[in-house]
């Protein structure tokens, strides 16, 4: 038996994955790079507080298993998994960046809503504070009476 037919004869049988792997994060890249950054984010957040994943897991209402696979930076995560972290870690990880409140100004009654050059809100006498992201929030109907 030479060589190469010894390696081959004692060659592992099992794939080890590589391919599939890549092409998940291929596939799915599109939101692991939000993941990724969330995930060092709140490590880094975690450091600084000297919080333990324990200790986080139990801020949450979750296990420890759970926020060690957040925390890998594979994992799709829901806004209200991203709104607890923000609130356990009393932080903004998200939230500025998402809202209009941030850069309005209160005098005015105007918005800057997805870039609007004028600025002027649609809705006579309403002022920025009262608007749900650039929208005055309809008044929810009642019940329907069954007749």
């Amino acid at each position: 038996m030479d060589t190469l037919e010894f390696l081959r004869s004692h060659e592992h049988k099992s794939e080890h994955g590589f391919i599939e792997k890549a092409k998940y994060l291929k596939d799915n890249w599109a939101w692991m790079k939000y993941s990724y950054a969330v995930a060092i984010k709140v490590r880094r957040r975690m450091n600084d507080l000297g919080l333990t994943q324990k200790q986080l897991a139990d801020s949450l209402g979750c296990t420890q298993q759970h926020i060690s696979i957040l925390l890998n930076g594979k994992v799709n995560m829901t806004l209200e998994t991203l709104a607890k972290l923000e609130q356990a870690l009393d932080f903004d990880l998200i939230g500025n960046s998402l809202t209009l409140f941030d850069n309005y100004n209160e005098d005015r009654h105007t918005t800057s809503y997805l870039n609007d050059s004028h600025g002027e809100s649609d809705i006579p006498n309403i002022k920025t504070s009262d608007l749900v992201d650039g929208y005055k929030p309809r008044k929810k109907k009642g019940p329907k009476s069954t007749k």
